[in-house]
């Protein structure tokens, strides 16, 4: 074989390596609506930082939209006052999913050891392939509900 057939052969197969590498990067299609499961896995892996209280890696999550209007300190803050009750919480569950086209709302239910659940409404966005939460908006607490049934 020539030496300028192996150079074809290496040339050609880098170049294929390296178109393959840049359509896996790019966007297959920007307007898709989104996999429910991607903006779960975001809304969970902030939830799961915040209830062992890694604050930084939550904050990971949020925005950078969300980042630069309330930075580290207020996002602390707010996790530790205003979202105290979630870290209590037995379990959430997801919700209705709303494809606002630069941002989703997901839906979260949070039921907490007193019979109590919070409703809250997770805004998100897309950031470098990656979701983020940029805003989340709690409902007012539900009463304890009994539930119906024979006791014995």
């Amino acid at each position: 074989m020539k030496l300028s057939s192996r150079i074809g052969i290496v040339a050609f197969t880098l170049g294929s390596c390296a178109l393959a590498a840049f359509l896996r990067f790019q966007e297959t299609d920007p307007t898709r609506e989104p996999a429910p499961f991607e903006l779960f896995d975001a809304i969970q892996t902030q939830l799961l930082a915040l209830r062992s209280q890694r604050y930084q890696a939550a904050y990971l999550q949020a925005s950078s939209r969300y980042m630069d209007s309330h930075g580290l300190d207020g996002f602390i803050e707010t996790a530790r006052g205003d979202n105290a009750a979630i870290r209590q919480a037995l379990r959430w569950e997801f919700g209705f999913v709303a494809d606002r086209g630069e941002e989703t709302a997901v839906d979260v239910r949070f039921f907490l050891p007193s019979g109590q659940s919070l409703s809250a409404t997770y805004t998100v966005v897309r950031e470098n392939r990656e979701w983020k939460i940029d805003h989340v908006w709690f409902a007012p607490p539900s009463q304890p509900r009994a539930v119906a049934g024979l006791r014995l």
